[in-house]
């Protein structure tokens, strides 16, 4: 099965630079198509992003503790699903969270590219074992992110610098 890592670097600039009760995505980041700015397919087999997304998933304990405790400098708390339509696997980010002690509730925060079975907006459950990356803002840098992470490494230094201008956080 192709999984595909939409929402990257546009869509989540989008989504971390948007008032907290918009659901509108700046208009150049909103078309997010195959060899658009924002998509990047990723193979099945690749092994920086299943690293990523186990990093996530071993450290996600530390992400439910910073979401509950909420501290003065944390903001834009955000997990990752991969939402599958037929053969396809699109994973998007979930913001407006909230942690029952057991699932994860929230609204899809991305223009859905290539699954049709869900849309921006949607309200979601997702199960931790779902997660596939977790992100928040700590006084300005990215915390988590692991995914981001990967994709921001393979950038070219122009498409870095444009991302670094826009991303109301720092990567280090």
């Amino acid at each position: 099965m192709k999984k595909t890592f939409a929402v990257l670097l546009c869509c989540f600039l989008a989504s971390v630079g948007r008032a907290q009760d918009q659901t509108n995505h700046l208009a150049s980041r909103a078309n997010k198509a195959p060899g658009s700015p924002g998509y990047m397919e990723v193979k099945d087999n690749d092994k920086a992003m299943d690293g990523a997304v186990d990093h996530a998933q071993k450290s996600l304990g530390f992400f439910i503790a910073a979401l509950a405790k909420k501290r003065s400098g944390d903001e834009r708390f955000e997990i990752k699903k991969g939402f599958v339509d037929g053969d396809v696997v699109e994973h998007l980010w979930i913001d407006h969270l909230v942690w029952d002690g057991q699932k994860f509730r929230g609204r899809i925060n991305n223009e859905p590219a290539d699954v049709k079975n869900v849309h921006l907006g949607q309200s979601v459950v997702v199960n931790p074992r779902d997660v596939s990356d977790w992100m928040f803002v700590k006084d300005g840098k990215l915390m988590g992110g692991y995914t981001t992470r990967v994709l921001y490494g393979r950038l070219s230094p122009q498409q870095k610098a444009a991302f670094d201008q826009e991303a109301q956080f720092t990567i280090q």
